[in-house]
């Protein structure tokens, strides 16, 4: 998958020795810092919803700055504020601390998840959402998101149901929204772009450095992050929708599904044109 031939991809991963004592630096305070947290959210999380919200919004910053993620802006924040549900597209897992950074937030993630090395069990201590993509489920994971979000809980899902390879924004799965549908929800889409690495613009040959799809190897594809120097990332807030103004979860998820591939697809055309 990772164009490993490519002399500027090899030229971009590459670490001095320097980089390398910097970035295990930075992982060992990580650890320190991060054991204490684990910890109590492990022992108080499940009590006080000030420590189940506030950690992970913590742990994900922690993560942002041991990969040195630097994270721009564009749109209206504040509006997002009052949103239920939040949409974003997906192109790795980088998304979720970037995302997550931002304020407190439940993803929805496939149910294998929990079961992954550490991942998995970091995902169930952020109180992420697992759901399990068979029909008989369907409506026990539906009243299950329409509970939280009736909770004032605010809760993100990919509706492409997978990572892409940056190049495009994939379909989305209008299943996600049955919770929402006919109901009187405020939606914030997102749009997450990533421009650059070590200060050098993102093209369709460097995009595997960042983007996690296909078959590629999870443990492969971190040992090349931890060589990376610096990552920019735009996330973009596109105006908000309620969905109690549309007629049903199709017509939804084809709306976002539309504004989100644009703003992407415009966001892409812009650095083309200023590389």
């Amino acid at each position: 998958m990772i164009a490993k031939n490519n002399i500027n991809f090899r030229l971009i991963i590459q670490s001095s020795i320097i980089d390398q004592i910097v970035f295990n630096t930075k992982f060992f305070i990580f650890l320190i810092l991060v054991a204490p947290m684990i910890l109590i959210s492990f022992i108080f999380g499940r009590i006080f919803p000030f420590v189940r919200n506030s950690l992970p919004v913590l742990f994900y910053r922690m993560i942002v700055w041991l990969i040195s993620i630097k994270i721009e802006y564009e749109g209206n924040i504040e509006k997002s504020k009052r949103c239920n549900l939040f949409v974003s597209n997906h192109i790795s897992y980088l998304d979720i601390p970037i995302l997550g950074s931002q304020f407190p937030l439940k993803f929805v993630a496939k149910s294998e998840v929990k079961n992954w090395p550490i991942f998995g069990f970091l995902s169930r201590l952020a109180g992420t959402i697992f759901i399990k993509r068979v029909k008989s489920e369907s409506l026990l994971q539906k009243y299950k998101i329409f509970k939280l979000l009736s909770e004032r809980e605010k809760i993100l899902i990919f509706p492409e149901a997978t990572s892409s390879d940056g190049n495009r924004v994939l379909s989305f799965k209008s299943n996600v929204f049955s919770a929402v549908e006919n109901q009187n929800f405020f939606i914030q889409p997102l749009v997450i772009i990533y421009s650059e690495i070590n200060g050098i613009p993102i093209n369709r040959w460097l995009r595997p450095i960042i983007a996690w799809y296909g078959d590629m190897i999870l443990t492969q594809h971190l040992l090349i992050l931890k060589n990376l120097k610096s990552i920019q990332a735009k996330i973009i807030y596109l105006e908000p929708v309620n969905s109690k103004d549309f007629t049903n979860r199709k017509d939804l998820s084809k709306y976002i599904e539309q504004k989100i591939y644009r703003a992407y697809s415009l966001s892409l055309s812009r650095k083309k044109l200023a590389g």
